[in-house]
């Protein structure tokens, strides 16, 4: 019996493992179909050109980020308490038959102490991509930041505070999924998302749950993104499920999202809202809400040790609770400046200017530098 996400992760790497040994001795040269886009895992650079049946890949980054200026206290709640620490991420992933494979991804934070999986799923294409079942611990199919928020991907040091505030940040849970695209004329097709899992815990920051559920109940949502044309996607999510241990209180996510993309011009954003049931001595139900605008230009001159710049620039505004006005309600705006002189190296820059309720915070600056593989 697995006790605990430790015990779950040594499993699966001795598995992997062992059978990367076998392989090697027996020098099996079978090709397999190659993995999906999103098993790739760093940003440009990390391709999965011939993969191999049962021959495991291994990515993963290294990221060090610190302030570089006033701001910041250890009081604040947030992402930007990451940057006072080393963050390791390493991704793992094996093709086990031509349409069945396996990826699992572990993060080490708070100066190698703290371990966290956050996937460790089998996906079964069933029918060319375009459905494809997915079961085990994934990420959960709400919105679009998702697909960005590890360091090499963020354009940014901080994450939107919608995507940590509202959603309880990066945000993986145990079940089942089915995925796919759907073509259609015209260079159009339908993304789909749909997932059954165990559902949030508490309506706080930090309810998720980790192999274990609090209750019977099941969280259903997923997302639905129409690409209308090539670089353009409008999409929107839904979520329910009751997170109390009694199963008596609801909590509902909806969410609208766009992105465009062409060339090195990028422009996206997202509208999340979320209605939390709760019980009347504890306050009463209550709203919450957020959204994000984001724009970025990659600029890759053809010079030694400038493989790109890139400009970045973020508005975010966030309400985590409609019924209460506190430095939870805040405005920001942040710019960012990314650097990368070879491939698997990129050094940021950002710049953070927040607008609170109740009072005014000083102005926070970040550097971050990532090695990956």
């Amino acid at each position: 019996m697995i006790n605990s996400p430790k015990t779950l992760l040594k499993s699966g790497f001795v598995l992997l493992l062992l059978i990367n040994a076998i392989l090697l001795a027996q020098g099996d040269e079978k090709e397999a179909k190659k993995l999906p886009e999103e098993y790739v895992f760093d940003v440009d650079e990390v391709k999965l050109e011939k993969p191999r049946l049962l021959r495991p890949e291994l990515h993963g980054y290294l990221s060090v980020g610190a302030p570089f200026s006033e701001g910041l206290d250890e009081t604040e709640k947030g992402s930007s308490q990451v940057f006072k620490q080393t963050e390791l991420t390493i991704w793992s992933g094996v093709q086990i038959f031509k349409n069945l494979s396996f990826d699992t991804e572990l993060e080490i934070e708070d100066g190698f102490e703290k371990f966290e999986i956050e996937k460790f799923e089998l996906d079964w294409n069933v029918f060319n991509e375009r459905c494809v079942l997915r079961i085990g611990k994934f990420y959960y199919p709400f919105g679009i930041e998702r697909l960005v928020e590890s360091a090499p991907y963020n354009k940014l040091i901080d994450r939107p505070n919608p995507s940590i505030k509202i959603i309880p940040g990066t945000y993986s849970d145990e079940g089942l999924e089915l995925y796919g695209t759907v073509p259609f004329l015209y260079k159009t097709r339908l993304k789909y998302e749909f997932a059954v899992t165990n559902g949030l815990s508490s309506h706080e920051g930090k309810g998720e749950q980790h192999l274990e559920d609090n209750n019977d109940d099941k969280a259903l949502g997923g997302r639905l993104g129409f690409e209308l044309l090539p670089g353009l996607e409008i999409g929107g999510s839904y979520s329910t499920g009751k997170y109390d241990d009694d199963e008596k209180y609801r909590m509902d996510f909806a969410g609208a999202d766009a992105s465009f993309r062409k060339g090195g011009f990028e422009i996206r954003g997202e509208y999340i809202r979320s209605n939390v049931e709760r019980s009347t001595s504890a306050g009463g139900s209550f709203d919450r809400e957020g959204y994000y605008f984001q724009t970025s230009y990659k600029y890759a001159p053809e010079i030694n040790y400038v493989k790109y710049v890139e400009f970045v620039g973020r508005f975010d505004s966030v309400d985590p609770d409609d019924l209460i006005t506190d430095e939870s309600d805040a405005d920001r705006i942040a710019f960012g400046i990314n650097y990368s002189p070879v491939n698997h190296t990129m050094l940021k820059l950002e710049y953070e200017m927040e607008n609170e309720a109740k009072e005014d915070r000083e102005n926070k600056g970040f550097i971050q530098i990532i090695f990956s593989w």
